[in-house]
């Protein structure tokens, strides 16, 4: 007869909101765009402090890279669509939610045509609204990616 104090418990499992991104517990962090609490998520089992306000997405630099090519794999590139890049939110000034210093508003050097904003410091990239996708759905006939393997480390 199984013993139930022996019995490992199920996996916490977090709903996943309209964005797919599964949202644990509201942080102390406050969200640079709207200035809501921001909540622990993840995407594609990557820690990310995510916006249910705005669908805004805070990584880290490190995180980001190895991210985004894995979405390009799991997503494939359509490249169908590609909207130029709206410099409205280009001179913004956000405060990074871990230092509270001002973080740099910048394009993205990458696919996608978006603007950034990244905070040196703490080595972090907060993505509006669909980014990410943008981002990851882009054609990249010369791959900056290809040195990290899926799961985040350098290749060779």
């Amino acid at each position: 007869m199984d013993d139930p104090q022996n019995e490992t418990p199920p996996p916490v499992s977090h709903p996943v909101n309209e964005d797919g991104v599964p949202v644990a517990a509201e942080t102390t962090k406050v969200c640079p765009a709207c200035q809501s609490m921001l909540s622990d998520g993840t995407i594609e089992n990557r820690s990310v402090l995510y916006c249910t306000k705005c669908g805004g997405v805070l990584v880290s630099i490190a995180k980001f890279l190895p991210l985004v090519e894995y979405l390009r794999a799991v997503w494939g590139s359509t490249g169908a669509n590609i909207e130029p890049r709206d410099n409205a939110d280009a001179d913004r000034h956000f405060t990074c939610p871990l230092c509270d210093r001002t973080m740099m508003g910048h394009p993205y050097g990458g696919p996608g045509n978006v603007n950034i904003d990244t905070c040196e410091r703490c080595s972090v990239i907060w993505l509006d609204r669909n980014e990410l996708r943008r981002i990851a759905m882009a054609p990249d006939h010369y791959s900056l990616y290809s040195k990290y393997d899926p799961g985040g480390g350098l290749r060779g």
